[in-house]
């Protein structure tokens, strides 16, 4: 299904029967259309599905981008070693944090935050400034960092030893977990 092109939050989506909804870029979501649409017509009636979709879709970027952002002010104050595990334990924390609640404006805002030019661009500034310091054996870590939180890498190794604890709090992945808040959100508006 293809976004509107005036909606920035709207992405492109496929169903896979039996394997649920994909948004550009793979991201998974369980829930099904039809049962969105038999559980929440009134909001479907008003907002495009894509839409939907594509908010949950940037939502469930968060702890990435938290991490991110936060990882070279950890590094310039910490131990390499210790910058990690604080920037771990953020992830993580936004990782939960997401999972509780969702905000409009927190994803309004990641849609500057989370663009990953800006991120890389930023990353090479610290680098520099790394440099400038007499410091330059952060840099690697600093661009491994990156590397790894900008393509995914990171999240699947630090989410995976923990869906099962997310699922038994929360009994649906972070993209569905999403999904429904973002739905429910506009439930009680369109009342």
């Amino acid at each position: 299904m293809a976004p509107s092109s005036q909606d920035p939050f709207s992405v492109e989506y496929r169903t896979v029967p039996g394997k649920g909804l994909f948004a550009a870029g793979g991201l998974r979501f369980k829930t099904e259309e039809s049962d969105l649409r038999r559980d929440y017509p009134t909001v479907l009636e008003q907002v495009p599905f894509a839409r939907l979709l594509g908010e949950a879709a940037l939502w469930v970027l968060w702890p990435s981008t938290a991490a991110i952002w936060a990882f070279p002010a950890f590094l310039e104050f910490l131990r390499v070693d210790y910058a990690l595990l604080a920037d771990i334990g953020l992830f993580l924390t936004v990782q939960l944090a997401t999972m509780l609640f969702y905000s409009p404006p927190l994803n309004s805002a990641l849609f500057v935050l989370g663009n990953r030019p800006l991120q890389a661009g930023v990353y090479l500034a610290w680098g520099f400034v790394f440099w400038h310091a007499g410091v330059p054996s952060r840099i690697l870590p600093l661009a491994i960092w990156f590397l790894l939180m900008a393509f995914g890498v990171a999240q699947v190794i630090f989410v995976t030893p923990f869906l099962p604890l997310l699922r038994g709090l929360f009994s649906l992945t972070p993209a569905d977990q999403a999904l429904r808040h973002i739905v429910r959100r506009y439930a009680a508006r369109c009342r």
